[in-house]
C-alpha cells in the first residue's frame, strides 16, 4: 500500500475500463507507480433498463456512493487525487458539495486534486439537441443533469466554487482543493468552453470527447499532464484550520473583537519565500500588527479605498482614515494644517477627470506620505476595492478589483521608481474588502496572493509586507504566510 491512491471516476454510458489505457501508461512511470494505488469507481449508467426493479440512480444518489467508496477504500492513504472524465466530474462536484453541505468539509482535507477531463460543467449541447427531439434521446435519469444551465449543477458548482476553489481554510463548510478541468480540443459532446466552466486552472488536450483520455504514448500530452497534476497533489500543503473567529467577515463579528484590537505595533518576519524567478531569488515578507500610522521604513503605504476614491474620515479607525490623519501636517496641538493625502488624491481625481465620479475597481492613485515621510514612508497608493451600494450604508467588492489594483500598484510603482527616480523597494498591503466590504480575511488574502507572486516572478527584488490591526488576525496570517513558505520551498526543491 503507496502513501497515496488515484481514484479514477468514468462518465455516462461507461465503466472503469474505460481508464485501462491510462492505468498502463501511468503504472510504466515510476514516479506515479511507486507513490499511489490505482483505484476504480464504478456506479451504474445505462442508456436504459426494462427491468421495473430497477431505476438508473441520479447524480445525489451516485455522490452519495462515492462518498462511502472513498471513504472505506481510502482509509490509510495520506494523499488522494480523484480524476474523472465527463459526467464523472459532475459526480465528483456533487460529492464535495454535499460534504460541504452536510458540515463534513474537514474530512476532505486528505484530497490534494481533483482533475477532471471533458466534464460539462456548463450542459452538454449534444444532449440539449436530444432533450429537444432532434437526435435519439436516453431515458436515463442522469442524463437530465447534463442539459445545460441545469439549476442542480449550478447549485453545486457555485457551493463548490465558493467553499472548495476559494477556500483557504478547512472548516465545517470549506475545504481548499485545486481543481483542474482540461478540455479536448475537437470535443463536440462537451466543448471546451463548457468544460472549462467557472474553473480557474484550466487546459486543452488532443482529442475528442472519448480520445481525451487515450494516451497516445509514453511521451503523449496527456500522460504528462496527468503526471504534472499528481506530482503536484503530492507537493500540495495540507490546509490549515480556520481560526475561530478571525474568518468571520466584518458585518457579523461579535462585539468581543474589539478587545482584539492591537495598539502597539507587532512584528513578524522577514519571511523568506522562494519566487520562481530565475537564479532562485526570495523574497521577504513582513507581517505588522497594531496602528498603521506606526510603520516606519517601508516605502509605499497602501490604502484600500471605495469606488470614488474619498478617504475615510479622520477620526475614522479604518487604515483609510488612519493613514489619512497620519500623513496630515498638523500644529503642535494637533490641529489639521494640509490634509496632504486627502488634498493631494482630490487633485488626482480632477486631472482625471473622475471627481464625483466612481473609477473602475482596481484603479490606483499615488499621494506623498505627507508627515510619514518623518518615519521614512515615501508614498501613499489608494486602491479603489469598495463599491458603494445605492441606497445604502454598504458596500459591495468585485473580488477581481484585488488582483487588478495588485498588478496596477507594481507598475505604478515600477513607473515611479523609473521616471521619477524614486528608491522604491517595499509595500505594505492591507487586506483589501475584509472591512466594511463584508469579504473574510482568507478570501481577501487569496486574491492578493496570486498577483502577488506572479509580479514577484517576474521581479523578485521587492520586500511585501502585510498589516492589521487584529491580533486574531495577525495570528492568522502569520500561520498562512509559514504555510506558503513551507510550500514553495518544497516547489522549489523539486525543480532542483
Amino acid at each position: 500500500m503507496h502513501q497515496a491512491a488515484i481514484v479514477f471516476v468514468h462518465g455516462l454510458f461507461s465503466s472503469p475500463t474505460t481508464w485501462t489505457p491510462l492505468q498502463q501508461e501511468m503504472s510504466e512511470i515510476p514516479a506515479v507507480s511507486d507513490e499511489y494505488d490505482f483505484l476504480f469507481f464504478e456506479y451504474a449508467t445505462r442508456p436504459v433498463t426494462w427491468n421495473p426493479l430497477r431505476r438508473m440512480p441520479d447524480l445525489d444518489t451516485i455522490a452519495e456512493s462515492l462518498r462511502g467508496f472513498i471513504g472505506d477504500l481510502t482509509t490509510g492513504y495520506e494523499r488522494v487525487a480523484l480524476i474523472t472524465h465527463s459526467q464523472g466530474g459532475l459526480v465528483a462536484q456533487r460529492y464535495l458539495s454535499r460534504m460541504l453541505l452536510a458540515g463534513r468539509g474537514r474530512e476532505l482535507a486528505k484530497i490534494r486534486r481533483l482533475v477532471m477531463f471533458a466534464c460539462p460543467n456548463n450542459g452538454s449541447d449534444l444532449f440539449l439537441l436530444a432533450r429537444r427531439g432532434l437526435i435519439p434521446m436516453t431515458r436515463n435519469s442522469q442524463e437530465r443533469e447534463l442539459k445545460p444551465l441545469q439549476t442542480s449543477v449550478l447549485e453545486t458548482q457555485r457551493r463548490v466554487i465558493d467553499g472548495i476553489v476559494r477556500a483557504s481554510e478547512v472548516a465545517d463548510a470549506s475545504c481548499p482543493i485545486p481543481i483542474v478541468a482540461y478540455a479536448g480540443e475537437s470535443d463536440n459532446v462537451v466543448v471546451p468552453s463548457s468544460a472549462a466552466g467557472f474553473f480557474p486552472e484550466t487546459g486543452v488536450l488532443p482529442g475528442d470527447h472519448f480520445s481525451v483520455i487515450k494516451p497516445g504514448g509514453p511521451n503523449s500530452r496527456l500522460v504528462h499532464a496527468v503526471g504534472k497534476e499528481l506530482a503536484r497533489a503530492l507537493a500540495e500543503p495540507f490546509p490549515v484550520e480556520a481560526h475561530p473567529e478571525a474568518d468571520i467577515p466584518h458585518r457579523r463579528r461579535p462585539a468581543h473583537f474589539a478587545a482584539d484590537v492591537l495598539t502597539e505595533r507587532e512584528m513578524a518576519g522577514p519571511i523568506n519565500i522562494p519566487t520562481g524567478a530565475p537564479g532562485g531569488h526570495v523574497t521577504a515578507l513582513y507581517l505588522h500588527g497594531g496602528p498603521v500610522e506606526q510603520l516606519r521604513n517601508v516605502d509605499i503605504l497602501v490604502s484600500s479605498e471605495n469606488t470614488y476614491l474619498q478617504m475615510s474620515q479622520f477620526f475614522k479607525p479604518s487604515t483609510s482614515g488612519s493613514l489619512r490623519r497620519a500623513a496630515a501636517e498638523k500644529s503642535g496641538g494637533g490641529q489639521i494644517l494640509e490634509d496632504v493625502a486627502g488634498d493631494h488624491l482630490a487633485a488626482w481625481l480632477r486631472s482625471h477627470g473622475s471627481l464625483g465620479l466612481p473609477v473602475t475597481g482596481g484603479t490606483v492613485a499615488p499621494t506623498p506620505a505627507g508627515a510619514l515621510s518623518k518615519r521614512n514612508v515615501q508614498r501613499i497608493y489608494h486602491a479603489a476595492i469598495a463599491a458603494p451600494i445605492s441606497g445604502t450604508n454598504s458596500y459591495g467588492i468585485d473580488p477581481q478589483s484585488i488582483p487588478r489594483a495588485v498588478h496596477n500598484i507594481f507598475d505604478l510603482a515600477r513607473q515611479e521608481r523609473d521616471e521619477q527616480g524614486l528608491a522604491l523597494s517595499s509595500i505594505c498591503f492591507p487586506l483589501f474588502g475584509a472591512g466594511r466590504g463584508g469579504m473574510s480575511v482568507s478570501e481577501s488574502f487569496e486574491l492578493i496572493w496570486e498577483p502577488l507572486m506572479s509580479e514577484l516572478a517576474e521581479d523578485p527584488s521587492w520586500s511585501i509586507h502585510f498589516t492589521t490591526r487584529r491580533k486574531t488576525i495577525f495570528d492568522l496570517l502569520h500561520e498562512r504566510l509559514r504555510a506558503k513558505k513551507r510550500a514553495y520551498e518544497q516547489i522549489a526543491q523539486e525543480r532542483g
